[in-house]
C-alpha cells in the first residue's frame, strides 16, 4: 500500500508534516545507519568465534550466505516496508497491522529490542574500558586466567556501571538531536572510521608471517560436516542475530525515508553490507590469530574457540595477549581493535535508542523527554547485568532467542494484512512495476515461520543438554540457559503488555 493510500498509515497531517521534517539527506545516508545498525559486537567477536566450532570457516560461510536471502533479507524487506508505508515505530504499527485486540503481540517486538538495549549498553561499556587499559598496557603480558579474572574483576561493578551510563549519555545525546542531525551524522563518523580501522587491522594480520595458513582455513570447507545439522543451525543464528532482521530497527529507520522506491535494494544493501562487514573482520582478526598464536604457545583454533567467560574469551582475553607478543606497538593495535568494537556497538546502540524513542513518541511524548525516559529505564534495568556478568548472559539467552520470536510476529503482521496483499500494496510505489514475484509471498507463508520453529527448537534442545550436563532442570525458571527463564520472563512480559493493551490499542494507527 502506498504512502497516499487512505487505507493505512495516513494518520493525522500535522503528525506526518512533522516527521516529514526530519528525514535522512538522502538514499545513501540511509543505507550507512542501516548498516551502523546492523554491524555490531557480533560481526568481529562473535562471527569468528562460532566459524572455529568447524573444520574450516567454508563450512559455516555457504550456508550462513543461504540464510542472508533466506531469513534476513526478507525480513528486512517487510520491515522497511512497514516503516516507509506507515511513517509511525514498531508498536504502532505492527498493532495496528496485527488489529486493535492484538497490538500488545506487536508491542513485545520493541520490547524485545529495548530489554537487549539495556545490557548492550554494558558491552558497549566493556569496549570503551579495554580501550583505555589497552593504551595503558595493563592488558598486555598476562597468561589467561589472569586476563579473565581482569576481565571479570571490570565487567561487573562500579567500572562497569559508570561505562554504562557514559555510552547511554553518548547514544541518547546523537538520538536526541533528531535522524538527520544525529543519528546520520553520528553514523557519517562512527562507520567509516570503523572500517578503517578494520582494514587497518586487515592489512597488519595479512602481512604477518602465518597469516596466509588462517585465509587458508577461513575459506576452507569440510563436506562432511556441511552435510550436518550443525553448521546450517549455526548459520540460521548468527544471520539472524546479526543482521537485525526482525527487530524493528530497521522499520524505525524506514520512517525517515525520503523516497519513494520501494526499498528492496536498501533492505539488499544493508542485509549484504552486514555479510561483507563480517567477512572482512575475519579476515582482520583469522589471519592475525594464526600469525600470533604460536608465539604464544597456543593452538589458534583453540583461541578462536575460547567462549569463557560471558561469551568473551576470545576477544577480551587473548587479543591483548597476543598483540603483546608484537611489542610496544601491540598496545596500540589492541586499542585499535576495541576502538572498533566501541564504534561498532555505538551505532547499534543508537539504533536500538531510537527505536525504543520513536515507540514513546507515537504515545504521544516529545523526542527529549521521551529519550529521558528511555535512557533512565534503560539504566535501571540493565544495572543488574553491569554489576553482574551471570545476569547479563542470563538476558542475552533469553531476549536473543526473543528476537527468534518479535521475526516470526513481524511475519504474522503481515499475513494479518494478506501475504499477496502486503506484496503488491506496500512493498512497491507503481502499480506498474512488480519487484517481487509469489515467490516472496511463500517465503514469508511458509519458510521464515520453518526456520523459527527448527531454530528455536534446536536452541532449546541445546538447553537441555547443558542442563543434563549441568544437572540442572531445563525447566528452571532460575537457571542462566534454560528453557524455563525464557518461557517465564516471555510470558511475562506479554502479561505486562495485554493489560496495557487498551492504552496501546488508543494509540495504535488512525
Amino acid at each position: 500500500m502506498s504512502e497516499s493510500d487512505p487505507g493505512f498509515g495516513a494518520g493525522n497531517d500535522t503528525s506526518r508534516s512533522s516527521l516529514a521534517a526530519d528525514v535522512f539527506s538522502s538514499r545513501w545516508a540511509l543505507v550507512l545507519v542501516a548498516l551502523g545498525m546492523a554491524i555490531g559486537t557480533g560481526n568481529i567477536w562473535r562471527f569468528p568465534r562460532i566459524l572455529a566450532k568447524f573444520d574450516g570457516g567454508g563450512t559455516f560461510l555457504i550456508p550462513w550466505m543461504i540464510f542472508l536471502f533466506s531469513w534476513s533479507i526478507p525480513l528486512l524487506i517487510v520491515e522497511f516496508s512497514i516503516g516507509r508505508s506507515t511513517r509511525h515505530g514498531v508498536v504502532a504499527s505492527l498493532g495496528s497491522m496485527l488489529g486493535p485486540r492484538f497490538g500488545f503481540i506487536g508491542a513485545f517486538v520493541a520490547l524485545c529490542t529495548t530489554m537487549i538495549l539495556c545490557y548492550y549498553a554494558v558491552v558497549a561499556g566493556w569496549c570503551g574500558i579495554y580501550v583505555y587499559e589497552s593504551l595503558a598496557g595493563n592488558v598486555a603480558n598476562m597468561d589467561t586466567k589472569a586476563a579473565t579474572d581482569w576481565f571479570v574483576g571490570r565487567a561487573q561493578g562500579g567500572l562497569a556501571t559508570l561505562a554504562t551510563v557514559v555510552a547511554l549519555v553518548i547514544a541518547a545525546y546523537f538520538v536526541s538531536r533528531g535522524l538527520r542531525n544525529g543519528v546520520e551524522r553520528a553514523n557519517k563518523v562512527l562507520l567509516p572510521t570503523l572500517f578503517a580501522l578494520l582494514f587497518v587491522l586487515m592489512i597488519f594480520g595479512l602481512t604477518r608471517d602465518g597469516a596466509g595458513q588462517g585465509v587458508a582455513w577461513l575459506f576452507k570447507v569440510n563436506g562432511a560436516q556441511l552435510a550436518t545439522a550443525s553448521p546450517w543451525l549455526e548459520a540460521l543464528s548468527q544471520s539472524a542475530f546479526s543482521t537485525g532482521a526482525g527487530w524493528g530497527l530497521l522499520l524505525t529507520f524506514a520512517i525517515g525515508s525520503a523516497e519513494k522506491g520501494t526499498g528492496i535494494g536498501n533492505a539488499v544493501m544493508t542485509g549484504i553490507g552486514n555479510n561483507v562487514a563480517s567477512l572482512i573482520a575475519a579476515l582482520a582478526i583469522v589471519p592475525a590469530i594464526f600469525a600470533l598464536a604460536p608465539l604464544a604457545s597456543a593452538d589458534p583454533v583453540q583461541v578462536l574457540q575460547t567462549n569463557s567467560p560471558g561469551n568473551t574469551g576470545m576477544a577480551m582475553v587473548w587479543i591483548p595477549q597476543l598483540f603483546a607478543e608484537i611489542g610496544p606497538a601491540g598496545r596500540w593495535l589492541a586499542a585499535a581493535f576495541f576502538l572498533t568494537l566501541a564504534f561498532a556497538a555505538i551505532t547499534s546502540l543508537i539504533a536500538m535508542v531510537e527505536l525504543a524513542t520513536r515507540c514513546m513518541m507515537d504515545l504521544g511524548f516529545d523526542r527529549h523527554r521521551s529519550i529521558l525516559v528511555v535512557t533512565v529505564a534503560a539504566l535501571l534495568i540493565g544495572l543488574p547485568s553491569a554489576l553482574n556478568l551471570e545476569f547479563l548472559s542470563n538476558q542475552d539467552w533469553v531476549w536473543g532467542l526473543g528476537l527468534l520470536v518479535s521475526g516470526f510476529l513481524c511475519v504474522l503482521a503481515v499475513k494479518a494484512v494478506g501475504f499477496r496483499k502486503f506484496r503488491e500494496d506496500w512493498i512497491r510505489d507503481d502499480p506498474t512495476k512488480r519487484p517481487l514475484g509469489a515467490w516472496f509471498d511463500l517465503v514469508l507463508a511458509a519458510l521464515i515461520p520453518l526456520q523459527f520453529v527448527v531454530l528455536l527448537g534446536w536452541w532449546f534442545q541445546q538447553s537441555v543438554s547443558w542442563a543434563k550436563s549441568g544437572s540442572t532442570s531445563p525447566w528452571d525458571p532460575f537457571d542462566t540457559y534454560s528453557i524455563g527463564t525464557c518461557l517465564t520472563q516471555w510470558a511475562a512480559a506479554f502479561f505486562v503488555l495485554f493489560l496495557l493493551r487498551g492504552k496501546l490499542r488508543r494509540h495504535s494507527l488512525s
